[in-house]
């Protein structure tokens, strides 16, 4: 390629990273652009390299490839959308080759939050001790941290309210990255457990692998248990006063209950005890049964009372 072209081609890559907001980017209150980190400070420099797709290397010590490609849409969508490269990554990522131990950063949520005074730093203070008590910390002390299972480039948790269906997507969808075993056959560790994956569809991996006390639905433990201490009782979920009920379901209940009515929430739910169907037309048709059962008892009362009426008035006439 002569210089011409490489000149032309940078031009081009810089007139890309620092051009005018993305039409997808998040909107502020009021539908102004959020602040794109992406385009703030050196950021575009860096999504230069990082935006391309390719852009990876070869772990000396574990062989494994360390994928450095940002996807940009997906970090404009994330919690730290806000942020600029240089918020997160020190001075040793301005030098370009950067040094071999610019990766030996130390990058603390915990105390990131802290510093900037923000109003979520106690609640990830508790997350921090309870992830400190977990079994990925203790059996991988060195090696594991927040970002074995949250992308920070990507991150997003999910809103409170959401769909119960969508919170365990979202919930197990880190669990299952990680854990290539269970798309065995019986998955293996759940042998015991009857239809694994209708129950991964239903229930967050965390409600049986986190201590039952204690727990909070929008928000679940960060301490996993030891395979040997996680729930294995069914009727742990499956009974009236079911843990599944009072942590997983609990702040959906209330939103409903807010949007639709107590009516609504008390006859029609996505909470499953034994002998619910998990059917959506077999629910609604029980439904109907039962409103015209009602309904034909409500009837036959209606006729009873207006024969009786009827008896009444004739023999007061004397006929």
């Amino acid at each position: 390629m002569s210089a011409a072209a490489r000149l032309l081609m940078t031009a081009l890559l810089m007139l890309v990273a620092s051009g005018a907001p993305r039409a997808d980017q998040m909107l502020a209150p009021g539908g102004t652009p959020a602040p794109d980190g992406l385009l703030m400070g050196d950021s575009n420099q860096c999504m230069r390299c990082h935006r391309m797709p390719t852009l990876a290397y070869r772990d000396q010590d574990t062989g494994e490839i360390v994928d450095l490609y940002i996807r940009a849409d997906a970090y404009r969508h994330s919690v730290h959308a806000g942020l600029g490269c240089q918020d997160c990554h020190d001075r040793g990522y301005r030098r370009y080759p950067h040094r071999s131990t610019s990766a030996d950063e130390e990058l603390d949520c915990v105390g990131c939050h802290e510093d900037k005074g923000e109003a979520d730093a106690p609640a990830l203070g508790v997350i921090d001790a309870e992830f400190q008590r977990s079994i990925h910390a203790v059996e991988e002390p060195d090696g594991f941290s927040c970002f074995s299972c949250h992308d920070p480039h990507g991150f997003r948790p999910v809103g409170e309210g959401a769909p119960v269906r969508e919170v365990i997507d979202a919930n197990n969808r880190v669990c299952l990255g990680c854990h290539p075993e269970l798309d065995l056959d019986p998955p293996l560790g759940h042998d015991w457990l009857p239809h694994p994956r209708v129950h991964w569809r239903a229930v967050r991996c965390v409600d049986c692998h986190t201590p039952v006390n204690g727990q909070d639905g929008a928000h679940p433990s960060h301490q996993v248990l030891a395979a040997a201490e996680s729930a294995r009782n069914c009727v742990e979920c499956h009974h009236k006063d079911s843990t599944l009920l009072s942590q997983l379901y609990a702040y959906r209940a209330g939103e409903e209950e807010r949007q639709h009515g107590w009516l609504a929430k008390a006859l029609y739910n996505d909470a499953y005890i034994v002998g619910m169907s998990r059917n959506d037309t077999l629910d609604r048709i029980s439904l109907a049964v039962i409103a015209l059962v009602l309904a034909g008892i409500a009837a036959h009362g209606t006729g009873r009372y207006i024969a009786f009426r009827k008896r009444a008035r004739d023999n007061r006439d004397g006929l």
